[in-house]
């Protein structure tokens, strides 16, 4: 039972270390050209509001652990720009823009230069309309309000700092969810050892990247974590940031006190924590949460261990605003649902739910046949960091790292905005993320476009 704060203390006393030799690397006279800051807000919502992201309504019956919007400032003499992670299912485009208004309000940070990221925890407020699930007005003002608070808070606390970046490998808790059958279909989640799985379709992302800010003096301020899995594992009718919030936990108790803790989470659209091709007990609940909030979070101190600073950081902002199609909806929705059922796994039932979620996505074809897509890149020293609003598949995600300028690149999904699953092209053969709903709902060249965005963007930093 003593294990564990003997080496939590190791950790921070190895931290400290190496946090007191960078500092001495600059003369004391030195005016560093960046300062940052980090802060949060709470956004829990009151027991009885509706948790989102099942086909059913979750009534919350409690507070497991509490909701946070974590948010990192940076400033040099010609930028300021804000990162922000929120704990919750997506974040709506109106929520997003509230957002940003309020928070260049309050702190002088244009809204463009504002990245505000969903965790994806799927035990978080009613923040969306999706599936069985309806958002509360008032909870989106307050998660619009409590982040715009959040930024202010961390640009007011902002000091002069140096930043680092690094990325650590996991590969251990994260699994492709979507698989290729001996009937030469393709199914989501088929079943724990299904005899007719053949081979996954999609890969996972190893990569735990990490962004790193210390003080002047070497004292460690906060750090950006980026990895790509869904926060699908608590589950019940409690609120809880799910495995990220237990990540968070297992950093700051690693470097022994509290620091700022930014999640974004990567391109795991495809991506889950269950291995469909082990025989184990299920990887669901609390502590198998809390396993991977450990295993991941102890990998982000590795690489904070090893991180190394600077202070000469540049800072650029890029942005691009795509227009994407809406998908073909030629046939009838009783058509669509039948075409579109799979044969067994996730998705293969509450056909009378994508009736409805068909007949709404056609009146939004209706009413415009194009969606905007935002995409954002930030640069923060040797990092970058860009951004999609859709639940992105993970050869998506990996497509852009490969083709990036920039080391490392944090690819962040259901940031500034919600789109809704973003496939492969050659994913729309089957499985339950493609079914049209308003979770699924952009054209089959949507994934493409967002990928050849996302490079052009990432490009011009370099000229911003």
């Amino acid at each position: 039972m003593h294990a564990i704060p003997g080496i939590c203390g190791l950790l921070a006393l190895m931290l400290a270390g190496h946090m007191l030799n960078a500092g001495a690397q600059e003369a004391p006279g030195d005016a560093p050209p960046l300062q940052a800051g980090f802060a949060r807000a709470d956004i829990t919502p009151p027991v009885g509001a509706q948790i989102p992201g099942g086909f059913n309504k979750n009534i919350s019956k409690g507070v497991r652990d509490p909701l946070w919007v974590e948010a990192a400032v940076f400033v040099n003499a010609s930028t300021a720009l804000a990162v922000v992670g929120v704990d919750t299912l997506m974040i709506p485009d109106d929520v997003v823009a509230e957002a940003r208004r309020e928070a260049e309000r309050l702190s002088g940070i244009p809204a463009a230069h504002i990245l505000i990221a969903a965790s994806h925890t799927h035990s978080g407020g009613p923040a969306v309309d999706c599936l069985g699930s309806e958002r509360d007005p008032a909870y989106c003002r307050t998660l619009a309000q409590q982040t715009a608070q959040a930024v202010a808070e961390a640009r007011r606390n902002a000091v002069p700092a140096r930043v680092g970046a690094g990325l650590g490998y996991e590969d251990s808790v994260s699994f492709n969810r979507r698989f290729r059958m001996k009937d030469g279909s393709v199914r989501t989640h088929p079943g724990r050892m299904n005899p007719d799985i053949v081979e996954p379709e999609g890969p996972m992302d190893p990569d735990v990247a990490v962004i790193a800010v210390e003080s002047a003096a070497g004292e460690l301020l906060g750090c950006i974590v980026n990895h790509a899995l869904h926060a699908t594992v608590v589950g019940g009718s409690e609120f809880s940031p799910d495995w990220p919030g237990y990540m968070r936990q297992t950093i700051r108790g690693g470097i022994g006190r509290e620091i700022g803790v930014v999640f974004l989470n990567g391109a795991c659209g495809d991506v889950t924590q269950v291995d469909n091709r082990n025989p184990r007990a299920p990887e669901f609940g609390e502590a198998w949460g809390r396993r991977i909030g450990a295993i991941l979070g102890a990998e982000a101190i590795k690489v904070l261990a090893r991180m190394e600073y600077s202070a000469d950081a540049p800072l650029a902002v890029a942005v691009e605003t795509l227009q994407l199609p809406i998908r073909d909806l030629g046939e009838s929705d009783e058509a669509l649902v039948a075409r579109e059922t799979p044969a067994s796994g996730l998705g293969a039932s509450q056909n009378e739910s994508y009736l409805r979620e068909a007949a709404m996505v056609r009146a939004m074809k209706a009413a415009s046949p194009t969606v905007p897509v935002e995409v954002q890149a930030i640069r923060i020293g040797s990092a970058a960091i860009v951004t999609n609003p859709a639940e992105f598949f993970c050869a998506l995600g990996l497509a852009i790292k490969a083709d990036s300028p920039w080391r490392p690149t944090l690819v962040a999904e259901l940031a500034n905005g919600y789109v809704g699953y973003v496939p492969t092209a050659e994913a729309f053969g089957g499985g339950y993320e493609v079914r049209t709903a308003r979770s699924s709902f952009l054209d089959p060249i949507a994934g493409g476009e967002i990928v050849a965005a996302s490079l052009r963007v990432l490009r011009r930093l370099n000229n911003e």
